[in-house]
């Protein structure tokens, strides 16, 4: 079941009817502002926000508040392995005969989120708020690799070389909480449920998954 055929219409629904509410209550003296944030996203297994063995990516967001109650973000998460690897292999040469295989792998994944936050709670009196989250995410990953296959006597068999990328796109809805530090940083907190809009046919991935990133938020301009 395409979950998202269903979530889209929702969200458009649910966000205009919320940014219009906003326009109507922004007060005579707010001026829009942008804010940046540091952090890390921990990810469920089959999460953008997850590169292998590693749990959690390093994020930097980029936002504009546009009213009081609703802003909007882009955030990117990058991660990147190396290394070589080796293994005995086979090869057939008038009959089949032992080598090795020698080579080296690079992987990279870029994820880039793009929210909008809405205000549940807009009391800046109060240190601790609470948003709700809509949005989409792209992930791209790429991969390139060469390697070398020798006989028993080390001479060279074959050579490959080579590389694949990939993009999938994913719609986001969620909460958020924000904790104000000083008048300008606040402490944030997300929980996000990526639903996958293109996953491969007969991969077997799962249609959902899990995002939390953390972080902290630095405002400039008036608030």
């Amino acid at each position: 079941m395409q979950l998202h055929r269903f979530l889209l219409p929702g969200l458009l629904a649910g966000a205009l009817p919320l940014a219009g509410f906003a326009q109507t209550k922004t007060p005579a003296d707010f001026k829009p502002h942008v804010f940046v944030g540091l952090g890390a996203s921990v990810g469920s297994l089959q999460s953008p926000a997850r590169f292998y063995d590693r749990p959690a990516l390093p994020s930097l967001t980029v936002g504009v508040q546009l009213q009081p109650r609703l802003a909007v973000q882009a955030s990117a998460l990058y991660a990147q392995s190396e290394g070589p690897y080796a293994y005995p292999s086979a090869y057939f040469n008038g009959g089949p005969h032992q080598g090795n295989t020698y080579g080296s792998i690079r992987q990279r994944r870029l994820v880039v989120p793009v929210l909008a936050r809405y205000a549940l709670t807009n009391r800046p009196e109060k240190r601790f708020q609470v948003d709700l989250l809509g949005g989409f995410t792209v992930a791209r990953f790429m991969t390139k690799g060469s390697s070398t296959s020798v006989d028993s006597l080390q001479n060279v068999v074959s050579n490959y070389d080579g590389h694949y990328a990939s993009t999938s796109w994913y719609l986001n809805l969620g909460t958020g909480v924000r904790y104000r530090l000083t008048q300008r940083l606040d402490l944030t907190g997300d929980f996000i449920v990526n639903f996958y809009i293109n996953p491969p046919e007969h991969s077997g991935l799962s249609s959902y998954s899990y995002s939390t990133p953390i972080g902290l938020r630095y405002r400039f301009g008036r608030r």
